[in-house]
């Protein structure tokens, strides 16, 4: 079990490959740094032969969140993870992927741990309240036809960067259930979730989307801020067939697809 105060030794980084290659399938490399400026970004620079690769850090010293912003990275008992692989599919595709797998993490976490789980719009994880986590997707071409898909998922399982320095709440699992779980398999379930849903049909993301994320949407009927529609309060109302989050705003439903959507302290990273 991973301790907040300890340092993972560097044997962990041994450790840890063996027990994620054991859990996901031989195709599937695996490798696992001590520290590294970001996952997603040493993905994308090797991109043409980041097929089927999933890299783990212990530390991140240059962490990326969505829209390009710091993802903060606590340097003990986090989890920073990356997986790519290479698709045909088009982009319009590829934008359910991360919202899938934050319900479907939502729901493994619930399962093994019993927390209660929600997802503010698109693919941020809170636990009480609380933002946990978050996942990013990015996109290199790497042929005329083909891209690499690189997911990435930030985890705060030993801890969460301060409250002061983000400006809003956030925790981390083991804040949240009051004693360490075990990083290493936090780390394998997150993978093989991760790897699963990316090898869904289109048909089966919808699906699965439109099932697990009304009891997941944290925004779901409450007033939120959406700044790209100007001054005033919207109320959410759920997920769009596209993926969209539904707005009541000025007495008439619209749709948003970018952009920062807040409730009271909560803010996407």
């Amino acid at each position: 079990m991973t301790s907040p105060t300890s340092p993972a030794a560097p044997s962990d980084t041994v450790r840890l490959r063996q027990k994620l290659a054991a859990s996901l399938d031989e195709g599937v490399y695996v490798n696992v740094v001590e520290s590294i400026p970001s996952t997603n970004t040493a993905l994308k620079e090797s991109a043409d032969s980041s097929d089927q690769h999933v890299l783990l850090a212990l530390e991140q010293t240059a962490g990326v969140g969505r829209r390009g912003g710091a993802w903060l990275s606590p340097p003990v008992g986090n989890l920073y993870l990356s997986y790519a692989f290479h698709s045909e599919r088009p982009l319009s595709e590829l934008t359910f992927l991360p919202m899938t797998i934050a319900v479907a993490l939502a729901d493994e976490f619930e399962a093994l741990f019993g927390v209660d789980c929600k997802i503010k719009w698109p693919n941020d994880i809170y636990l009480g309240g609380k933002k946990c986590g978050g996942i990013l997707i990015e996109t290199v071409n790497v042929s005329a036809d083909e891209l690499a898909v690189i997911i990435g998922l930030g985890l705060n399982v030993a801890q969460a960067p301060s409250s002061d320095v983000l400006q809003r709440p956030a925790t981390s699992l083991n804040a949240e259930l009051e004693h360490d779980v075990a990083f290493d398999e936090v780390a394998a379930v997150c993978a093989k979730t991760i790897i699963d849903i990316c090898r869904l049909s289109h048909d089966s993301l919808k699906t699965l989307l439109r099932s697990s994320w009304p009891k997941r949407d944290l925004l779901f009927n409450k007033r939120i801020s959406a700044p790209s529609l100007g001054a005033g309060s919207a109320i959410a109302r759920g997920l769009s067939s596209d993926g969209g989050l539904q707005v009541e705003f000025a007495g008439a439903m619209t749709t948003l697809y970018a952009g920062e959507v807040s409730l009271g302290h909560v803010d996407t990273q």
